[in-house]
């Protein structure tokens, strides 16, 4: 996709590529760090159920809030750049972020109402958070494509606008882990 950049975006661009910030979206990797580290934890709960706690304590965070919090050195620029993305990037961005915490929230919150730690995780109940661990995957893979400048523009979106119409029940949840 070819995009048609504003004066005052062309001038920001060679500041964004010698601050490792992508010149043709405007955005960083590093904002994938907030996603990657509750996949780590995702990925160990079902053989180490006791790091279902510490994965309660993920929360979402914005692209400016997570550059506000980091240590990264041009943290300042890239939460400028940010806000002067084009907007066909921030859309589909911000889309993907929205669908992510939206996912990464009903499957923690589905692990907190069990008690994992304490009762376990039944083999459905680890099929069922490996499921999500690899569909938060494909998500960062597609976040990651668009911070890169490769804009897809999926037809339908992966996770639906009303996530408790297709979410199982509480029911459904505890089951699994009895």
């Amino acid at each position: 996709m070819q995009i048609q950049y504003t004066a005052e975006q062309s001038a920001l661009q060679p500041k964004l590529a010698a601050a490792n910030i992508n010149p043709d979206s405007f955005l960083a990797t590093d904002y994938l760090n907030h996603f990657n580290e509750i996949v780590m934890l995702l990925e160990m709960v079902p053989d180490m159920p006791e790091l279902a706690e510490d994965c309660a304590d993920w929360a979402p965070k914005s692209y400016p809030k997570h550059f506000e919090d980091s240590g990264f050195q041009a943290k300042t620029l890239a939460i400028e750049a940010y806000h002067m993305a084009p907007k066909v990037v921030r859309s589909v961005f911000d889309r993907i972020c929205r669908e992510l915490d939206t996912l990464i929230l009903s499957t923690l919150n589905g692990l907190a109402s069990v008690n994992a730690a304490e009762r376990g995780v039944s083999p459905d109940a680890q099929r069922l958070i490996r499921g999500r661990v690899e569909m938060i995957q494909e998500m960062l893979m597609k976040l990651n494509k668009v911070i890169h400048g490769q804009i897809d523009r999926p037809k339908e979106p992966v996770v639906p606008d009303h996530p408790e119409e297709s979410a199982q029940t509480q029911e459904d949840i505890d089951k699994l882990f009895d």
